[in-house]
Parts: C-alpha cells; sequence; structure tokens
C-alpha cells in the first residue's frame, strides 16, 4: 500500500522512538536552507533519516563521519594505503548493498557518509531497523578497514553514540 510523506514520516518518528536514542527532528531546520528535503530527523550525533523532495517512494537512511583533522591528512589521493582502503571500502559497500560519499573540504577529505534507503512499500519497523543495522554494521567495518590501512588513525566513533555501536534491537 502506497504510504504519504507525512506517514513515513509518523512511522518513521515511531520505530526511532523504540530505540530510546536521542534524536531532533529536523525538518524546519533543513527547509529554510533547502527545499530538497521534505522531512529530516537526526538521530544521535551522526545519523541522518530523510525523504528527499524528488523521492516519492523511499526514505534515505544516512551515516555520516567526520574525522578529526589528524585522521584527515593521511587520507590523500596520492597515499598508497589510501588507494587500498578506498577499494576496500567500496568493496564492502557493494557487498552489502549501500552507498558511500567521500565528504571534501576543498581538496582534503574530511569525511565519509554511507548511506541506504527502505522503500515505502515495505517500510515498516523492521526493514526500517535492518537497514538502519545494516548502515551501522558497515560503517564499523568501514572504521576497521581505516585503522588497518593507517596507523595512527583514530577513526574511533564518540563513545557516546549509540546509534553505531549497538544493534537497534539490543
Amino acid at each position: 500500500m502506497v504510504k504519504t510523506s507525512e506517514e513515513m514520516k509518523n512511522l518513521v518518528e515511531e520505530f526511532i522512538k523504540v530505540t530510546k536514542i536521542n534524536y531532533e527532528d529536523q525538518t524546519e531546520k533543513v527547509r529554510e536552507k533547502s527545499q530538497l528535503i521534505e522531512w529530516q530527523f537526526r538521530v544521535g550525533t551522526n545519523v541522518i533519516v530523510s525523504k528527499n523532495a524528488n523521492r516519492t517512494d523511499r526514505i534515505h537512511l544516512n551515516v555520516n563521519m567526520r574525522f578529526p583533522a589528524e585522521d584527515a591528512k593521511l587520507l590523500v589521493i596520492k597515499n598508497p594505503s589510501f588507494s587500498k582502503a578506498v577499494m576496500d571500502i567500496s568493496e564492502i559497500c557493494t557487498m552489502c548493498n549501500v552507498g558511500h560519499q567521500w565528504v571534501k573540504d576543498k581538496n582534503d577529505i574530511v569525511g565519509l557518509a554511507v548511506f541506504s534507503h527502505v522503500d515505502e512499500e515495505i517500510l515498516d519497523r523492521v526493514s526500517f531497523h535492518d537497514t538502519w543495522d545494516n548502515v551501522a554494521r558497515v560503517t564499523a567495518h568501514i572504521q576497521k578497514i581505516l585503522r588497518s590501512n593507517f596507523s595512527g588513525f583514530s577513526g574511533q566513533p564518540n563513545p557516546a553514540d549509540e546509534t553505531t555501536e549497538k544493534s537497534m534491537y539490543g
């Protein structure tokens, strides 16, 4: 059964409440800056759940990893370790059916976004949390890849952040 944007938003908010993780409805804040997002929740410190205005059929789940300056300076395209990490990350994202995008500030890589979506036709608590868990697992695996390729890479998630450190059912 087709769900409206508002129905999807209400469902997603209920699914987020189940996790007992702090969240913020950022819809008004985002709408002031862009008409591309219909609604958006920020969950914990680094998870964004949103509905793009140009997609009526899905919601997006995005984990944003920001790297501290000491880590970001290691992520240089000319660095062979970075090339290997890029290949490993691309492979794991392809295998796990999630997308990823490097976040740049001018020529510096300052973060990585890992994302997936849930189609509105199958948007229920289990499919939502399965997608969330999959993105969280891939994010944790990417952090391990980065740490194994770069000595001294902290890549540590915020210790107070429950959004990628536990299963949504745990």
